[in-house]
């Protein structure tokens, strides 16, 4: 399941939870979550404050082995996926991104012996760059600044994935409406886009996942290949021709 998980944060949202957990949907799994933070659509008047609280946030965040419970922030997975995300870090940097904090490999404290990258954010980030469009599965957030919740919307529909997605907001009608428009297969209000639960049906819409959802009762027709078998007993040829 491919994703390009959105999190839009309005005028009205509770600032510190509206940093909190899209840094931990963002950073915390080191973005190796098919359902991670990738793009935080925020309005404009709200940005700097966003940007400047997210980034002191991701500075924080403590990188190391995940099997110390103090890890906030892992590796990669292996040096592959540790050189495409690299790659997509310089690949922000040309498209015109504003880097704000990370962008390269962390090293120190023995990081420089693993396959750690810093928690990055860029700003001033548009739908037409690459990393607003494709999958980075590392710990990389790009923030869109946007003038109201309609442009929102529009930015945060403008992608081929469809998995999850989150709205941080104190406006009832607003959050149903978001609910009602927003084109993924599962979504979030007031928390982070990698929450889920077991018994939940998971999966998305688009081009993230095809048919029915796995976990919760959906399951069993995700898991489930359906045959038909017809059998004749009378011994005489089909007269219809109906199918």
């Amino acid at each position: 399941m491919g994703g390009k998980n959105p999190v839009v944060v309005l005028e009205d949202a509770d600032m510190e939870l509206a940093v909190e957990n899209p840094a931990q949907g963002a950073f915390g799994p080191t973005g190796q979550r098919c359902t991670a933070t990738s793009r935080a659509i925020v309005i404009d008047k709200i940005a700097d404050e966003f940007v400047e609280r997210i980034s002191k946030r991701a500075q924080s965040m403590r990188l190391g082995d995940g099997i110390d419970p103090q890890t906030e922030i892992g590796p990669s997975v292996d040096e592959h996926q540790f050189h495409t995300v690299l790659q997509y870090l310089n690949i922000g940097r040309e498209d015109g991104a504003t880097l704000i904090c990370g962008g390269e490999r962390a090293t120190g404290n023995g990081l420089d012996k693993g396959y750690f990258v810093q928690p990055t954010v860029f700003d001033h980030v548009t739908s037409d760059m690459r990393i607003a469009r494709e999958e980075i599965f590392g710990p990389v957030l790009g923030v869109i600044r946007v003038k109201d919740f309609d442009e929102a919307m529009q930015v945060a529909n403008d992608t081929e994935f469809g998995l999850s997605s989150s709205i941080f907001t104190n406006d009832a009608t607003t959050m149903f409406r978001f609910v009602e428009e927003i084109e993924t297969g599962m979504t979030h209000v007031n928390s982070p886009t990698t929450g889920g639960e077991a018994h939940i049906p998971f999966g998305g819409i688009k081009g993230t996942g095809i048919g029915e959802r796995e976990q919760g009762s959906t399951a069993l027709d995700f898991y489930t290949e359906l045959k038909v078998v017809y059998v004749d007993y009378t011994g005489r040829k089909r007269e219809g021709n109906l199918y």
